[in-house]
Order: C-alpha cells, then sequence, then structure tokens
C-alpha cells in the first residue's frame, strides 16, 4: 500500500486559512511528514497523534459551542486517548457532560484537574456547579466558596454560589452576595430579574417579588419582568392574586406581544374566569409561538370544549398528545388529554374512536396511581405552576446551566471550524493508516480508516486504502463497504472492482464475484488469478457452461498451472466425480506443493467423500501452509467432532471463535457438541450465538430448542422447535419448481 502525499496539500492550504503561527497543529503535521521522508514511521505517528489530540481538544470546543454535547464528549474523549490529560480538556469534557446534562459523569475529568492543579478555580466552580445540579449542596457550596477566593471576581461563581446558599436556606448571605454583584455591576433590570428567578426557584418568594418590582422600576417594559412578577404572585398567594397576576401579564403583552409565557399564562387566567373566547386567541397565539410545545394545545383543547368547538377540540388534543414529552409531563397531563379527546369524540359522533381514547386514559391513569383532577384551580396551585414553568429554562437549574444562543457570523464560524478540525482529523488517521499499513499491521490500519471516515468520508483515497487494508487483514466484510463506495466513485477502477470481487467470494457471495470478476477480466485478460476465482464462483453458482468457458480462457493465458487444476478439481467435486476432484487438486500440488489453499480443497472432497482421516491430515497441511487459514481450521475441529474427538474438536472450535467472533457454524458445532456431552450450560450459550448470528437456519432453531428442553427450559425449547418447523416448511416451498 503506498504512501498517497496528495492528500496533504489541501490541508496545508487549510492551515494558512485557520491556523496561527503559534498553533500546535500544523507544526506536528510538518515534523510528521519530515520524521517519514526520513525513514522514522513510528515517530511521524507519534507526531500524528499529537496533532490528533490538539484537534480533538479544539473539535470538541466547537461541537460544545453549537451545542451538539455528545459530539464534543466524543471528540474530548478522544482527545484524551491521543495525548496526556490536560486542565484545558479536562475541563472541557466536564463542561460538554455539564451541558449534556450528565452530571454525575463530570466529577471524574474534574477530580483528574484537580489531582493535577489543586488550585484551579475552573475546575472548582464546574466542580460546584455539578453537585449544585446533583441536589448535594453542602459540596457545591464548599467548591464555589474555594473557586470564589481564587477568583474573587467572577460574577458566575458568586451568582451560583448565592443559589447554593439560598437550597441551604441561608438567605442572608446569599443576599450580600448579591448586593455585591449590584454594587460592582451597577443597578440593572436583568440584575434583578436573575436574582428574582433565584429567590423564586428556591422558595424566597416574597424576595422574589421585591426584586422583579426593582426591575420593573428601573424599566417597565424590560422583557419577561411583568410575566416574572404575575407568575410569582401566583406562586406566593394562589387563586387570590389572579386579577394581579391578569394585569402584569397583560402589561407583559403590551410590550413584547410575542412573549409566549405571557401569553400562554394570561390565556389560564382566562380558563380560569371562563372567559372563552379570550382565553382561546391567548393560547393560539402561544402554540404560533411554540408550535412544538403540547401545553398550550392541551389547554386550548380545554377552551373548545366548553365552547362546544369539538372538532377544533379534537384537532388540537391528538396535537398535545403527539407532542407530549413523557407520561408524567405536568402531572400526568397525557392521560387527561386522551379523556378530554374521547368526550370530544363522543360529542361528535365518532363512538368507536371515543371508547379508544377513554379505554388509553383509564389505563394510562391507571400506569401513575392517581386520578388527574379536572377542576381549572389545578392549574393554578403551586406545584403545578412550577412543573409547568420547568419545561422551560426557569428553574434555578435553568439558570446556572443556560446559555446564549450564537449570532449568524459566529454560528457560521463554528461551522467552518466544524469541517476544518473534522478534515484534520480525518487526514491525520489517513495517514497514520498509511505509516501502519507499510508495516503490513493492517489491522490496525483499518481500524485508523474507519476514525477517518467518521471524520471525513470524502476525503480522497481513503475508501480504497480502507478497503484494501480491511482486506489484507482479512477482514472481508468490513472491506465491502468502503470498496463499494470506492466503485461508485470511480467505476474505472480495476484494482477496487478486483478487490472487492475477491472479497465477496470470501463471504461466498458468488453472484456479485462472478459480476464484479467478469468486468475484471475484460480489463485485465492476462490475470490468471482472476480467471481461477471466476471459475470457481460460477462453479459454486452451478453455471457450467460458463465456468468452462473461463476455464478454457484460463488455460490459454496460463497453460497448466497448479490453479487450473484447483478449478477442475473444483469443477469435478460439485458434480460428484470425487477421484477425478482427487485427481486434479493432487496434480496442482505436484505442480506447486506450497499454494495455498489445494490441500483445503482436497481436505473438503476427502470430507466430502466421508474420509475424515484423509481430510484431517489435508487440512492439518493446509493450516502448516497457512495457519491464518479459518475456514480449514474450522473444518479439522468439525472432522474431530464428527470422529467423536469431543475434547480436541472443541478446543479447536474455540480457536476458531476466538479469532472470528462472528463464526456461526463454529458456535453450532461447538454448541451441539456440548449437549451431547452433558455441558448443557455451556452448550446452550453457544447455540444461542449461533441462533442470534443466523436466526434463518432452521437447524439451529431445532439445535437450540432441543438444547433449551435438555436445560429444563421447556416453554423456549417448544417455541424454538416451532421456529424451526416454520423455516423448514419455508425452505420446502422455496425449493419447489
Amino acid at each position: 500500500m503506498g504512501h498517497l502525499p496528495s492528500s496533504l496539500v489541501p490541508l496545508f492550504l487549510l492551515f494558512l486559512i485557520f491556523q496561527s503561527p503559534q498553533d500546535p497543529v500544523q507544526k506536528h503535521f510538518e515534523a510528521a511528514e519530515a520524521q517519514r521522508r526520513a525513514g522514522n514511521p513510528v515517530a511521524a505517528e507519534k507526531e500524528y497523534k499529537v496533532a490528533l489530540a490538539a484537534s480533538y481538544a479544539k473539535l470538541g470546543k466547537v461541537y460544545a459551542a453549537e451545542k451538539k454535547y455528545q459530539q464534543a464528549i466524543s471528540a474530548l474523549d478522544s482527545a484524551r486517548l491521543y495525548g496526556p490529560d490536560s486542565e484545558e480538556v479536562l475541563i472541557a469534557l466536564a463542561i460538554a457532560y455539564f451541558d449534556a446534562e450528565q452530571y454525575e459523569k463530570a466529577l471524574e475529568p474534574l477530580g483528574k484537574a484537580l489531582s493535577a492543579n489543586p488550585p484551579g478555580g475552573s475546575a472548582h466552580h464546574m466542580l460546584g456547579k455539578s453537585y449544585f445540579m446533583l441536589g448535594d449542596f453542602d459540596k457545591a457550596a464548599a467548591e464555589l466558596q474555594t473557586a470564589l477566593r481564587i477568583t474573587p471576581n467572577d460574577n458566575d461563581i458568586a451568582y451560583t454560589l448565592g443559589l447554593a446558599y439560598l437550597k441551604q436556606h441561608q438567605l442572608a448571605p446569599a443576599q450580600q452576595i448579591y448586593e455585591r454583584m449590584r454594587a460592582q455591576l451597577g443597578d440593572r433590570p436583568q440584575l434583578h430579574i436573575v436574582f428574582g428567578r433565584a429567590y423564586r426557584e428556591t422558595g424566597f418568594l416574597g424576595e422574589a417579588i421585591d426584586e422583579f418590582k426593582k426591575a420593573v422600576a428601573l424599566d417597565g417594559h424590560f422583557p419577561r419582568a411583568h410575566y416574572y412578577l404575575g407568575l410569582t404572585y401566583l406562586l406566593k398567594d394562589g387563586a387570590v392574586r389572579l386579577p394581579d397576576a391578569e394585569q402584569e401579564f397583560k402589561i407583559e403583552l403590551a410590550s413584547n406581544p410575542n412573549e409566549f409565557f405571557a401569553n400562554y399564562y394570561l390565556g389560564i387566567v382566562y380558563l380560569m374566569n371562563r372567559k372563552w373566547d379570550q382565553a382561546i386567541s391567548l393560547l393560539q397565539r402561544a402554540t404560533q409561538i411554540q408550535p412544538d410545545n403540547s401545553d398550550p394545545y392541551f389547554h386550548l383543547g380545554q377552551a373548545y370544549q366548553a365552547t362546544e368547538r369539538y372538532a377544533e377540540a379534537i384537532e388540537v388534543l391528538r396535537k398535545s398528545i403527539a407532542l407530549n414529552p413523557s407520561l408524567s409531563h405536568n402531572d400526568y397531563q397525557v392521560a387527561t388529554a386522551h379523556y378530554r379527546l374521547g368526550q370530544s369524540l363522543l360529542k361528535a359522533g365518532q363512538k368507536e374512536a371515543a371508547q379508544k381514547e377513554l379505554q388509553l386514559s383509564a389505563e394510562l391513569k391507571s400506569k401513575s396511581l392517581q386520578r388527574d383532577k379536572e377542576q381549572n384551580e389545578l392549574f393554578v396551585n403551586t406545584a403545578n405552576l412550577h412543573d409547568q414553568d420547568g419545561k422551560f429554562p426557569e428553574m434555578a437549574q435553568g439558570v446556572i446551566a443556560e446559555s446564549k444562543s450564537s449570532d449568524a457570523r459566529t454560528a457560521q464560524e463554528l461551522k467552518d471550524g466544524e469541517a476544518y478540525y473534522s478534515k484534520i482529523i480525518a487526514t491525520a488517521h489517513n495517514e497514520i493508516g498509511l505509516l501502519r499499513a507499510d508495516r503490513a499491521d493492517f489491522k490496525a490500519a483499518t481500524e485508523q480508516f474507519v476514525l477517518a471516515g467518521k471524520s471525513n468520508s470524502q476525503l480522497e483515497g481513503l475508501n480504497f486504502n480502507w478497503g484494501l487494508a480491511a482486506f489484507k487483514a482479512e477482514l472481508y466484510k468490513e472491506a465491502t463497504n468502503p470498496l463499494e463506495k470506492e466503485l461508485s466513485a470511480h467505476p474505472d477502477n480495476v484494482q477496487a472492482k478486483q478487490l472487492l470481487g475477491l472479497s465477496y467470494f470470501m463471504l461466498e457471495n458468488y453472484p456479485r464475484t462472478s459480476q464484479l470478476l467478469s468486468d475484471v477480466i475484460v480489463a485485465r485478460p492476462s490475470n490468471v488469478g482472476v480467471y481461477y476465482t471466476l471459475a470457481l464462483s460460477l462453479i459454486k453458482e452451478g453455471k457450467k457452461d460458463e465456468a468452462d468457458q473461463v476455464i478454457k480462457q484460463m488455460v490459454v493465458v496460463g497453460g497448466d498451472s497448479p490453479q487450473l487444476h484447483i478449478v477442475l478439481g473444483q469443477a469435478y467435486s460439485e458434480q460428484g466425480e470425487t477421484a477425478k476432484a482427487l485427481e486434479e487438486l493432487q496434480a496442482a500440488v505436484s505442480l506447486d506443493s506450497k499454494l495455498p489453499m489445494v490441500r483445503y480443497y482436497l481436505g473438503l472432497v476427502y470430507l466430502k467423500a466421508g474420509k475424515f482421516d484423509e481430510a484431517a491430515k489435508e487440512f492439518e497441511s493446509e493450516l502448516a501452509l497457512n495457519p491464518g487459514n479459518v475456514q480449514a481450521r474450522y473444518h479439522l475441529g468439525f472432522v474431530l467432532l464428527s470422529q467423536q474427538k469431543t475434547a480436541a474438536g472443541a478446543k479447536i472450535m474455540r480457536d476458531v471463535i476466538q479469532i472470528k467472533p462472528d463464526f456461526a457454524d463454529a458456535y453450532y458445532e461447538l454448541g451441539k457438541a456440548l449437549v451431547q456431552q452433558g455441558e448443557i450450560k455451556d452448550g446452550v450459550v453457544n447455540l444461542e450465538m449461533a441462533a442470534k448470528l443466523t436466526p434463518e437456519k432452521s437447524y439451529v432453531q431445532y439445535q437450540l430448542g432441543r438444547a433449551y428442553l435438555a436445560a429444563g427450559r421447556k416453554t423456549e425449547g417448544e417455541n424454538h422447535l416451532e421456529i424451526s418447523r416454520q423455516l423448514k416448511e419455508k425452505e420446502r416451498q422455496q425449493t419447489k419448481p
């Protein structure tokens, strides 16, 4: 496998655009190329891995900024894999876990960061936030206090520490922190809003109302200020403050008519007061602002029911059900939605559909272990308002975890950065793959090409490199996909077509093999090896006339070659002429005693003739020449098991499984032998694996059924015997003329 230096040319052009002179990625790429040219592949690979560590770290940060948190986690984990744990990467990984709401997982990288650098303020800060989200407020406060001592002017740390104090019911220290922040940042409405939210979500509702009033006093049109004030009135005092809340929501809408929460909650207030038309208008507006939110559709359905607009109620209630995020959402709201939908369908004369909805409602309510109340008051009690609000980034957790949206320019820059670092990563993996292939480590090369494909599947030359490495590693199934892609992009690549045909031959897909290799011999008519494989494939397909034509061409091109005798031997074997088959295969041995596969084919002919000793001898001879021939090893194990040499045969089958974990027939033969030996438990395990890999094989299902019966698992045994019977019947139907 050759090196493709051209793959690096466009990469260095990208370096000129994105990299600063101090950026390490370009430096390590250049160092890797220098080491390669000097003939130091190990040193070159080391430099590429350093470049990978830096590039994965940068890509992880780009993904995090794009809010692609799982991809960020994956990239940052890869950065740790290819380079030493740096504090920067560990903290970035913790932030990605935090943003993905995997708070427990954030603790491990933060612990490592602090072990390496105990005074690290960023690590203490993120650890405090993570403990906060996990509900461990004592630990959160301790970490945040440490972080604030290290960076005393960090308002993010200070604010979160205040929240932790409030969660610990320590009002005074929280107020002191927030007052210091106000003095430092100035008396701004947005500060009072965030302070008010902190107080509201930690149960200090009087203090929250005071803060929201201060925000309104500073700027009566500040977004959401009146909404927050109205909502907190209801949270604190319930339905008695409905008039005050209504007034605040109206003021909010006058300034910010597209504010979802104000439309939504004012609509609910109007529902409470049975002002149906006003409620419908506001809730319709709420659905337009947030069309994927199930809640306004739910309440809109109630208003339509009250005004006997059942067709419209049916439509919005179905929408609410479809969008409902979970069964427990809003006190099992979806169960009530099904109930109301059933009522509306009854009113609309759709009795059968109505009964289905009412039955489903009853089942869901049974699951919830409670009856949902139908009274309107449900939607203004404190718990429900918290739950309604908690759907959005309104809770204290939302306050410390929320992030800003990117503007269009920043979003484009992030997109460009993602594409750039993905290309760098793909190129580095591709280059490492080439280095490994040059050292004949084809399995490791394949792994690197797979990683390159994940980052940039369009990298020039990648699919061919990947397919070739997988083929040479005898990973024939893995070779087919990249080689198919290579042929799709470059239909004239004869070498790729030949490799793909040979891969399909090893996978026993003879029709595809014949199709591909027929094209290859047209382009390369002097390649005897291709005629050989094509002829064998046609013989396996039962296409004798076509195989004979290929054999004739093979004689013209290659003369009296060992491959010719192998093909003739295979042809005679398929026709049941054992003596002639053996004669041809032995002639091949006499021409080249070390030719791969000929001993294997001799073994198959002897096995077919029931001559187990001779077959075993030939399989052993093949393995002496080619220890990697898994098929020869499997058939040797099969012969030994057939001769009741169970211990030796089972050992070989286990070796086969270790080499090729997806070898279904090896699991089957091993499992069957173990059951016969009375080792039922291990036998069942192996037969289960065989059935998982080849569920369509009737004989596998039959043996698994018998094994289950032997293990006392009667129901499972009978089920699999029935599956076997059905599969056999299907096989008989398919073989009927």
